[in-house]
């Protein structure tokens, strides 16, 4: 059977009727900790009573290992998200990166299939680029991506209202949400921003600053809640954008720190940044003030293989859920994975933050 062929059987096969639920069943922070066996099909949750009140963004982290060895998986969580999408009254989908591992076409179709369940939904949501969705064989050597041959601004449709930094390219995009608390704004960020990005980035929150705003990028915090800085660090954290050859020529590339001081800490209004691409244990974040004094949350999310524990499958389908609660005063973060009905509720992976 074919990649295509599977993907169609397991949407047809989706339909069916899900077995039990299991509720807040957590994944021991084990290197022998075994996953369990996946559901047969789109699971009946059953979500904890926070989600009765309020509103959701759900966050896809890093999808590269589904697209080449478990498209299934990534099926599922878009599956997943448009079946819930009253009962979570999810109002956006921010993708952070990686969305395939290597650039090419086949992984790409895979990321068409799952992403089209949104669009069918009228879920509206964003792709941010990782650095394994840019270069050759996803080698990040250069900005180029597949990513436009697959995707167009058509589907940005279910946002209110959607900008893109250049015609037919959605590697930066910025988004009007409509949730039941007003409108907000989402600014979607390639890997490593090139400074002109920046700066248009930089307009477009300015020119918006009554709405509260999310960033979305893939690289952003470092795996021990501290920012991406290559000029005290360098090698020190893995993976920063300064030490791919995409940052060969001078002035083509910004790390967390450089977005920090150059964007996101000037608007008072930006208060979440969202991103994964780091492995080690997959999760991070720090709260610091920006502007004014407001608090801005920068959260890491990444399960993919690689990461510790592996949670099988090419990371077993977690997905992070960003709830803010009726309240007006807090969000809840909760992480789900609709490939084994399972929540984790250790506290790198649940928790409240205050707004």
């Amino acid at each position: 059977m074919n990649r295509k062929q599977f993907i169609h059987t397991l949407t047809v096969a989706a339909a069916g009727t899900a077995l039990a639920p299991k509720f807040l069943a957590a994944a021991p922070n084990d290197k022998k900790w075994t996953p369990p066996a996946p559901v047969v099909a789109v699971p009946e949750t059953r979500l904890p009573d926070i989600f009765a009140d309020g509103w959701t963004i759900a966050l896809l982290p890093d999808t590269q290992t589904y697209t080449i060895n478990h498209p299934e998986v990534f099926v599922r969580q878009t599956q997943w998200l448009a079946a819930n999408k009253a009962r979570l009254k999810l109002c956006f989908v921010a993708h952070e990166g990686d969305i395939v591992d290597n650039n090419v076409h086949a992984e790409w179709l895979v990321a068409r299939q799952a992403m089209s369940e949104l669009n069918r939904a009228r879920v509206p949501y964003s792709l941010a680029t990782g650095n394994h969705d840019i270069g050759r064989w996803g080698r990040s050597d250069d900005r180029s991506t597949l990513l436009n041959e697959h995707f167009s601004g058509r589907d940005y449709r279910n946002s209110k209202a959607h900008g893109l930094f250049e015609k037919l390219h959605l590697e930066n995009s910025w988004h009007k949400v409509v949730t039941p608390h007003g409108e907000l704004l989402v600014v979607s960020l390639e890997f490593g921003p090139r400074p002109e990005v920046l700066e248009w980035a930089n307009k477009i929150v300015s020119e918006n600053k009554d709405l509260d705003t999310i960033v979305v990028t893939h690289a952003f915090i470092y795996s021990d809640g501290t920012r991406y800085d290559w000029a005290k660090k360098g090698k020190k954290q893995r993976w920063n954008p300064h030490s791919y050859s995409l940052a060969a020529t001078p002035g083509s590339v910004t790390d967390a720190t450089e977005m920090w001081d150059g964007f996101i800490s000037q608007h008072e209004n930006i208060r979440f940044v969202f991103s994964g691409h780091v492995l080690h244990g997959g999760a991070g974040r720090l709260s610091t003030p920006g502007k004014g004094g407001r608090m801005v949350h920068q959260l890491l999310a990444n399960y993919q293989g690689g990461v510790k524990p592996s949670r099988g499958y090419g990371g077993g389908g977690f997905l992070r859920l960003v709830h803010f609660n009726a309240d007006r005063k807090t969000v809840a973060v909760k992480t789900y994975s609709p490939w084994y009905d399972m929540w984790l509720d250790e506290p790198a992976h649940d928790f409240t933050l205050e707004l």
